[in-house]
Parts: structure tokens; C-alpha cells; sequence
């Protein structure tokens, strides 16, 4: 792409009331621009001078809430992702002179729930079991994508963000 200026602002307070409950919450806004039209062949160029590179989230937020309850520790994060552009030349997907696709992938949230279980009590100091429920409400989000250069006559690769996914863990 050439020359592209790149700058962001990441940010994280956190908060405990009391020793047995936290409070969390981040960001992150990040920019880009590309400076100069990519040429393609000789005589052609792509129109992304002044545009955004394609792929990376505008901007990014959320919050974690822990808590502890004797031998229980349970957290819920949130977090927004903003929305990503699919081409470096900031144009919706067209295909045939149809709009088969806008120019950004939509914002979305993602939930995160853990617990964790100390089995002290039963004389073993240092293990715990922990359950952890990635994507909470199973929502569908484009998880990432083959950000490119311009459109073709075909879509670009998406890779659909994981599902509801629940592990278990002793450690």
C-alpha cells in the first residue's frame, strides 16, 4: 500500500470497591491513511489515497465485572468491536452493477462468562476447575477477513467468528 500513517489511543481503568469485586473497562480507537493511489498495471490505479485500510476495527470497547464468593470467582466481559472495512479502497462489494455487500462489516458485541472453583477445601491448595462460555449468546460476526485491495468478481474470504463455545479446565 505504500505509505500508510497509522495512530491509536489504548485505554484501561479498573476499579475494586471491595476486595472480593472488580470492575474493569477499555478501549482502543485506531486510525489509518493511506497516502498515495496503488498502481495496478501502468496506467491503472486504485483509488486509495486519503482511505482507511481495510480489515481493522475503527474502534473497540468493554468492560469486565469479577467477583469472588468464597471458593467461587466469577467474570462476564463484553466488549464492542466497530466496524472494519472490506476493501483497502473503502467501496462496497459489487458484483454485476449489484451491491452485494456494503463497504464495512457491521459492529458487533461479544459476551464472555468464566468460572472458576477452588477445590482448597478438599486439600488441594493450587487447583482449581474452571468453566469458561466464550460467545455467550452465540451472536453470528464476521470473525475476520482477507482484507484486500479492490473488489473482484467474486466476494472476499470471510471467516465466520466462533460459536457459543463452553470449555472446562482443571489446573
Amino acid at each position: 500500500l505504500g505509505r500508510v500513517d497509522k495512530y491509536g489511543v489504548d485505554g484501561f481503568i479498573s476499579y475494586a470497591p471491595v476486595k472480593s469485586l472488580a470492575f474493569y473497562l477499555f478501549g482502543s480507537v485506531l486510525e489509518s491513511e493511506i497516502k498515495d493511489d496503488l498502481q495496478l498495471t501502468p496506467t491503472t490505479y486504485a483509488p486509495t489515497a486519503g482511505k482507511r485500510e481495510s480489515g481493522a476495527a475503527t474502534y473497540s470497547y468493554g468492560g469486565t465485572v469479577r467477583g469472588m464468593l468464597g471458593p467461587v470467582e466469577l467474570g462476564v466481559t463484553a466488549k464492542r468491536t466497530g466496524p472494519r472495512y472490506l476493501f483497502d479502497t473503502n467501496l462496497p462489494l459489487v458484483i454485476g452493477g449489484v451491491t452485494q455487500f456494503p463497504a464495512k462489516t457491521p459492529a458487533y458485541w461479544l459476551v464472555n462468562a468464566d468460572a472458576r472453583f477452588s477445590l482448597a477445601d478438599f486439600g488441594l491448595e493450587k487447583t482449581h476447575l474452571q468453566f469458561n462460555v466464550y460467545n455467550l449468546f452465540d451472536k453470528l460476526y464476521f470473525g475476520g477477513f482477507d482484507g484486500s485491495l479492490t473488489q473482484s468478481t467474486s466476494a472476499p474470504f470471510i471467516q465466520i467468528g466462533a460459536p457459543r463455545t463452553i470449555s472446562g479446565t482443571l489446573v
